[in-house]
């Protein structure tokens, strides 16, 4: 699944990756599944941190990963963009909230991760 030398940020990326169109996860599903799959990264801070530092042009498709939740906490025009890239996507809003069906848990997105890298 991953490495003994991977990076924080390299674990972040291959999890966000592995959330499928229509699905998000909070960014603590995404350090608990770290925790999972026995490489802890640190806590929700850590994944907001590694994604808030990607670069332009990479293909992390952080707008699937949101706060406590399914809260969308980017401000101003980011927030617009995540709802708008998410609601593309097929994710549903509740009064500014993503419906809990469109919420992926850390058991189901360690599985996705595992299945994806045996391919």
């Amino acid at each position: 699944m991953f490495e003994q030398g991977d990076s924080a940020g390299a674990i972040v990326r291959g999890f966000v990756r592995s959330i499928p169109r229509g699905r998000a996860a909070t960014y603590g599903t995404i350090a608990r599944a770290a925790v999972v799959a026995g490489r802890p990264i640190g806590g929700a801070r850590t994944v907001s941190w590694i994604l808030a530092s990607l670069k332009a042009g990479d293909d992390t498709p952080w707008h699937r990963v949101v706060g406590a939740g399914g809260v969308i906490l980017l401000p101003d025009r980011r927030g617009a963009l995540q709802t708008s890239r998410l609601k593309r996507e097929g994710v549903r809003f509740k009064k500014g909230v993503i419906e809990p069906g469109h919420l992926i848990n850390e058991n189901e997105l360690v599985s996705r991760r595992t299945r994806t890298t045996r391919k």
